[in-house]
């Protein structure tokens, strides 16, 4: 939706999004359970907010379109993509955000999101998945993605009890220490502020 730059490119695409974020379905049960799992519009909305689409579908509301058919989706889109997101909680975001795999920087990548967030890192399962996730993400083609990626690792291990020991334990220091010498400036930053992180106990003293 972001790019194409044609309007029949653009009706097909709001056209499958539109049909996601209205979609009623039960799903196949899983071979460990035999209850079906019913898959809902808020469940592509959640990941459509994640990937970043309300700002575009804002953008694209704004300007002039001659289907009507657009308009009519864009509206449709706008006004399901509003309401879900006030629903959410922020941390529902940051979960869509992360799992999309599309990283942008704002209000969920700063201190203050991550000292009230912190614990819930742990995930349901206390296998804390989201982390796994970040420090796949580092391997992003995205340098912003990864850069992202190192920012908000290194912010969990300064804010959750015994963070270096978990993202260690995960990983994240041999796998983040290789982007310390990227090509790109902002990428090596973030990098090395994360490898610190993790390597000082009370980053806040040094820093």
């Amino acid at each position: 939706v972001s790019s194409a730059p044609r309007e029949k490119v653009v009706r097909v695409a709001l056209s499958a999004l539109r049909s996601l974020a209205q979609c009623y379905a039960e799903a196949s049960p899983s071979p460990s359970s035999d209850s079906k799992k019913e898959v809902t519009g808020a469940t592509f909305l959640s990941e459509m907010i994640g990937c970043g689409l309300i700002k575009y579908v804002d953008q694209m509301k704004e300007r002039q379109w001659t289907d009507p058919d657009i308009v009519d989706d864009l509206n449709v889109l706008h006004k399901l993509l509003h309401e879900n997101f006030k629903e959410m909680s922020t941390w529902d975001v940051y979960l869509a955000e992360v799992q999309s795999g599309s990283l942008e920087w704002g209000f969920l990548h700063t201190e203050k999101f991550f000292k009230e967030n912190a614990k819930k890192f742990e995930g349901t399962n206390g296998d804390f998945s989201v982390v796994k996730t970040l420090v796949a993400l580092t391997a992003s083609n995205d340098e912003e993605v990864q850069s992202i990626a190192c920012y908000d690792i290194g912010e969990f291990v300064r804010h959750y009890p015994n963070g270096r020991v978990i993202a260690r334990s995960l990983g994240a220091k041999d796998i983040v220490m290789r982007l310390v010498d990227h090509s790109n400036e902002e990428l090596q930053r973030h990098a090395l502020t994360a490898v610190s992180k993790m390597m000082v106990s009370n980053w806040a003293a040094v820093h």
